[in-house]
Parts: C-alpha cells; structure tokens; sequence
C-alpha cells in the first residue's frame, strides 16, 4: 500500500469513527439550527422561570401580610374568649346571688305571713269582745302602780307586732331591690357577652377566610415551584442536548484537526500533494452534504464555544492540545455514562450505593467508578480535595459546588458533577438533571472544583 492510500484510508477511519461517536452518544445529535432552536427554548424557560420567581415573591410577601394579619386576628379571637368566658363567669356569679336573694325573699315572705296572721287573729278577738280583753287587764290592776305597768305592756305588746311587720316588709323590700339590681347586672352581662359573640363570629369568619386565602396562596406557591421544578427538567435535558452535541463536534474537530496535522507533516513532492489532494476531494466527495456542513460547522461551534470558556480556541491548538481535548471529552463522557445510569435514584441521607445515594455519596461514586482516586467523603471533603476554577474555566466534568443549603457545620452543603451549558447532575430527590441558573442555586452556588 503506497503512502497516498495509507492517508486515504486514515482519512476514513477518522470519518468513520467520527460517525460512530455521533451515533452512540446517549442523546441525539443536533444540526445547528435545531441547536438555535434548543437555546431559545431554554430562553423562553428562563424567562418564564424569571416571571414565576416574581410571582412567588409576590404571593410570598402577600402569605407574610396575611399571616401577620391572622396572627392578629387569632390574637383578639382570643382576647374576646377570655372576655366571653369572664362574662360567662360574671352572669354564673349573678345567677347564684340572684338565686339566693329569691330564696331570702321567700323566707321573710314566709315570716311576714306567719306574723301578718298572727296580729290578724288579736286584732280579729280583740274586735269580737269589743276590747274587753284588753279592758279587763286594766280593771284587774291592784293599784295605779300596776295599772300602768299593764298599760305600757299592751302598748309594748301591740307596737312590737307592728315592728316586725313593718320591719319584714322593710327587709323583704331591701332584698327585693337587690334582686332587681342583681337582674340589672345580669342583663347588662348577657348584653356584653351578647355583644362579644358577635364580634368573635365575625372574627372567625374573618379568620376563615384569611386561612383560606393562605390556602390558596400556599397551592398557588406549590404550583409555581412545581412548574419551575418541571421547566429545570426541560432546560436540563436541553442543556444536556447541547452539551452532548457541543462534546461530539469538538471531538470531531479535534480529530479532523489531527489528522491534517499529521498529514501536513509527512513529507510530500508536487505529485505526492497532488494524490493527497485528491484523495481528500474523493473522499468528501463520497460524504454526504449534511455530514460535511457539519463538519465545517463544527469547527466554528468548537472554536466559539471554547472562546466562551476562556480557553484556546481551535485555530491555537496544536496537536497536543487537541488530544488533551479529546481526552477530556472521553472523559466526561464517562462520568455522564456512569452519572446518567444511576437518574432516579432515590436520596438517602448518607448514601452510597446505586439504591440510593446522598449528595457527596453521588459524586465519589461515579468518579471512583471512573478510575479518579476519590474515597468516599462530605461535600466538604470533596472540595478539599479540588483544585478550585473560576467559572469561566468550568468545563463539563468538572464539580460544582453550593453553600447553605442545609445547616450541617460546613461550608460546603450539596455537590454536583457539572455538565455543561448550566446544568448538573447531583443528588437531589431523586438523582436528576438540574439548571444551576434557577435562582435557587444561583444564590447558594459557591465555587467550581476539578479532580
């Protein structure tokens, strides 16, 4: 096989192997329009994330005024009960007196009676004899001496009667007017107490309704946060789209950029270039157009993208510097094969095992599957362990880091394996694609680390 045919055959096997990269890759790839297409959905998910957060802050200021409103209306709720049961208590303490002031009343009646009668029946003799009895008395009186004596008797006699009439009457009058006072307090208890029901009914209807107004503000919170959760899902699945489609066009580039290195230094006479050069005409020729717009394509996209992250772009990359990629592209593909097989997971507290994982037993999982010395360790330990990046070097397979989450005594709190195109796949309840530009993780987002 001459040198020209061996370069020819080089030129396939890269093709091919570009072919096969695209064709096994977990997600599909994309042309650059359906990209473009892809990016502006993730727009408009933000964007309507952006809108929901708004929304939630509203409905989470309106909850806070209303529970403080509530909490108000709970607290004189519970003043007018206390100042219905007072009144409750007051109208049981007349109740008892005035219970007791009809019984006095009954005694002293009962008394007046007896004594009424009794003075009755003198009055009633002494009009039958004509007074004779009293009369007699006097007649029988020895002397003057014991005739007064016997006149002040009858008239002490007959005015005592009259006392104890007049002073029943009095008594029974003085208990009756009590009683009225009584009965007074009483219906003036019962006015109050009536006055108070009123004021706890409306109240309670008040308070339902703010109850009920927080009800709705919570389901209406629930559902933004659960649109939000579901728009994460998408803008994640995108993100991972892209990324996968951004990962097979630089893994191409690199390779076509490679292989023309390689052809560039092997040495060539004018008709070895010649053959060479149709060789590569031939071989582009037998390609499909779709396929070489792609390429072509890709070597823009490359260039773009890692101008983006800060890094070199493809025109500066020597050969080297385009294997590095290209292992680095392996790499995190790895670490996402072995990420993505564990998606749905459920979160245990302390896991590490593919029946459920915590967050820093997720991350040292996969990498220790990956062949990366990472024992199992906190989030903290993770990061401890990193050389820390700046967010313009993150790059997919690198780990993100986020602080505050959860109270544990550490810095670090949650970790996830970055993807790229603002996402992460971690831990969460279960293990799932997530976008670290919601603004959840945006506010507790800490640093970027590599292994």
């Amino acid at each position: 096989m001459d040198k020209h045919a061996r370069i020819r055959t080089r030129i396939l096997a890269v093709a091919l192997a570009a072919a096969c990269v695209t064709a096994f890759t977990p997600v599909p790839s994309y042309a650059v329009g359906d990209v473009d297409t892809m990016k502006s959905e993730q727009a408009q998910y933000a964007a309507q994330q952006q809108k929901n957060d708004s929304e939630l802050a509203s409905l989470r200021s309106d909850k806070s005024q209303k529970e403080a409103y509530g909490a108000a209306l709970q607290s004189q709720l519970e003043t007018i009960e206390e100042q219905i049961n007072s009144c409750s208590n007051q109208m049981t303490d007349l109740d008892l007196q005035m219970q007791q002031a009809q019984d006095t009343i009954s005694a002293k009646q009962k008394q007046i009676d007896a004594d009424t009668r009794k003075l009755k029946q003198r009055l009633c003799a002494l009009y039958m004899t004509g007074g004779a009895g009293n009369l007699q008395i006097l007649l029988s009186a020895s002397d003057t001496s014991d005739l007064s004596d016997k006149a002040e008797a009858i008239s002490v006699v007959t005015q005592h009667d009259t006392t104890l009439i007049n002073r029943l009457k009095s008594e029974k009058e003085a208990v009756k007017q009590a009683k009225d006072t009584i009965s007074t307090k009483r219906q003036q208890a019962a006015k109050v107490k009536e006055s108070y029901s009123g004021k706890q009914q409306q109240l309670s209807s008040t308070l339902s309704e703010t109850n009920q107004f927080l009800k709705d503000i919570g389901q209406q919170e629930v559902d933004l946060q659960d649109q939000n959760a579901s728009l994460d899902v998408k803008a994640a699945k995108l993100s991972a789209s892209i990324a996968s489609w951004q990962q097979t066009q630089q893994a191409a580039a690199s390779s076509t950029d490679n292989t023309a290195g390689k052809s560039a230094d092997s040495p060539s006479s004018g008709s070895a270039s010649s053959s060479s050069s149709a060789a590569s005409s031939s071989t582009a020729d037998s390609t499909s157009p779709a396929a070489s717009s792609a390429t072509h394509s890709s070597a823009s996209r490359q260039s773009s993208n890692y101008s983006s992250r800060g890094r070199s772009s493809v025109a500066s990359s020597t050969s080297s510097a385009s294997h590095s990629s290209s292992s680095s592209s392996s790499s995190f593909s790895n670490l996402i094969g072995e990420a993505e097989k564990h998606l749905g997971t459920p979160y245990v507290m302390g896991g590490y095992s593919p029946s459920g994982f915590d967050c820093s037993g997720f991350v040292c999982w996969v990498f220790s599957h990956c062949g990366y010395n990472l024992s199992r360790t906190t989030a903290q330990g993770i990061y401890d362990q990193c050389q820390k990046i700046s967010v313009s070097e993150a790059r997919p397979g690198d780990i993100v880091f986020f602080t505050g989450t959860y109270s544990c005594g550490e810095t670090i709190t949650h970790v996830g394996i970055y993807t790229g195109s603002g996402t992460m796949i971690h831990a969460g309840s279960p293990v799932q694609y997530s976008s670290i530009d919601t603004s959840y993780w945006r506010q507790h987002f800490y640093a970027f680390g590599r292994l």
